[in-house]
């Protein structure tokens, strides 16, 4: 993982340039999908509230994993970011907060990062095996199944 070097007050400098107009851009993807920002034609879009939500996530993951890290300018500009777009979230959305809303985005098994963690108890060695072990097989789906995995919903 690359360090920045903490002496060099002008790579500091340009890395809280670069830090604070990534956040705007983010914030400003987030308004222009919540309608809040007009297209280069002057329109302005309905708002996307599952995009949105999603970006929204985004950006306080990107916090979150920052912390500590951050000077004090830096914090401010992402806490405030975020706080201006939840706001502008919860007022398109009629009043429901971002994490109130209903998540229908695509689900992934994330099980797999389970087995990244390093085990607290060793395992008895077993047979090498090709790929990941498998803890129980699961039935490939009926072609009936397979229609119902994508369905389109609007609200």
């Amino acid at each position: 993982m690359a360090e920045i070097q903490k002496s060099n007050p002008a790579l500091s400098s340009e890395m809280t340039k670069r830090f604070v107009q990534f956040v705007m851009v983010q914030a400003q993807n987030i308004l222009y999908v919540l309608g809040r920002l007009p297209t280069p034609e002057g329109d302005r879009l309905p708002p996307n509230l599952q995009a949105a939500k999603m970006m929204i996530d985004h950006l306080e993951l990107i916090r979150i994993k920052t912390e500590g890290n951050l000077s004090a300018q830096e914090t401010k500009i992402i806490t405030e970011a975020l706080q201006q777009v939840q706001l502008a979230f919860v007022e398109a959305s009629g009043g429901t907060p971002v994490g109130m809303m209903p998540d229908r985005g695509p689900q992934m098994d994330l099980s797999e990062l389970d087995e990244e963690l390093p085990k607290e108890e060793p395992q008895a060695p077993s047979k090498p095996s090709a790929g990941p072990s498998i803890s129980s097989p699961t039935p490939s789906p009926t072609p009936d199944e397979e229609k119902k995995k994508y369905f389109k919903s609007y609200g």
